[in-house]
């Protein structure tokens, strides 16, 4: 595992745990069911993975984390959480 985590830059492990975290927000908040939480936590981690490559080339912002840009990171997870919610998976 610590092999894998060598060759990621810094700014995707913490997209993806970012994004691991707002799923599971927002299942605490909306979710209704158990086995939803997994496709919660699938697309937080995506569309905060793709917040965060975007992140990276837009100039720096305000809360920044190394690379990360929180705000991008944020919303993106949102997004694509609130997506999936209106297309039902989730």
């Amino acid at each position: 595992m610590q092999q894998v985590l060598v060759f990621l830059p810094p700014w995707v492990v913490l997209a993806a745990l970012l994004g691991i975290m707002h799923g599971a927000l927002f299942q605490l908040l909306f979710g209704q069911r158990m086995r939803q939480l997994a496709t919660a936590l699938l697309f937080g981690l995506a569309g905060s993975i793709l917040g965060g490559l975007v992140g990276t080339m837009i100039p720096p912002a305000i809360f920044m984390i190394g690379e990360t840009n929180l705000i991008a990171t944020t919303l993106a997870a949102w997004a694509g959480i609130g997506i999936a919610h209106l297309l039902r998976f989730c």
